[in-house]
């Protein structure tokens, strides 16, 4: 379940960090037709720090085909379309505004027990996605636009031996 994050720490620092940071990017899209508003990571450095959780990271920009992509906001894919689409606005810049921050426990991100990310406003990827005939909403699963700032990973479950259960037990 998400849950707004609330802190008094989170609103007075979510305010003045606003001002600092540059809310724009540049639309930019990987070899495979991946779509994504470049980002300056100082966005997640900012928010990171606020978050009062044990045991969190930022999130992995290491992930396969996509090693190195750092702050983002995914736009579009190519699974969206019925065939290739050029995507002409690409090397253009883009606004955005941060709304809130949430956490929640992710659906289908294996081995992540729970994430932050913050919701981002912006009529322009918007309208960019409905230039293409394409749903308000990333790849039509109601995501919000987003940047994500943290997770936590799931703690691996020590396996215990044949014998060390003959021992607990007092075989």
């Amino acid at each position: 379940m998400s849950k707004i994050i609330k802190t008094a720490a989170l609103k007075q620092s979510y305010k003045s960090r606003l001002v600092s940071v540059p809310l724009k990017g540049i639309l930019k899209q990987t070899d495979d037709g991946f779509v994504y508003l470049d980002i300056s990571n100082n966005v997640i450095n900012g928010f990171f720090t606020l978050i009062d959780e044990e045991e969190i990271s930022k999130p992995p920009y290491d992930l396969g085909k996509y090693n190195g992509l750092g702050a983002h906001i995914s736009v579009m894919s190519q699974d969206e379309f019925d065939e290739p689409t050029d995507i002409t606005e690409v090397g253009k810049e883009f606004q955005f505004k941060l709304d809130k921050m949430h956490s929640t426990e992710p659906d289908g991100w294996d081995g992540v027990e729970r994430v932050w990310f913050l919701v981002v406003k912006s009529p322009e990827l918007e309208k960019l996605r409905k230039k293409y005939k394409l749903p308000k909403t990333y790849q039509g699963k109601g995501h919000d636009f987003h940047i994500t700032v943290a997770i936590k990973k799931k703690k691996k479950r020590k396996v215990a031996s044949l014998t060390d259960l003959f021992k607990a037990f007092g075989f």
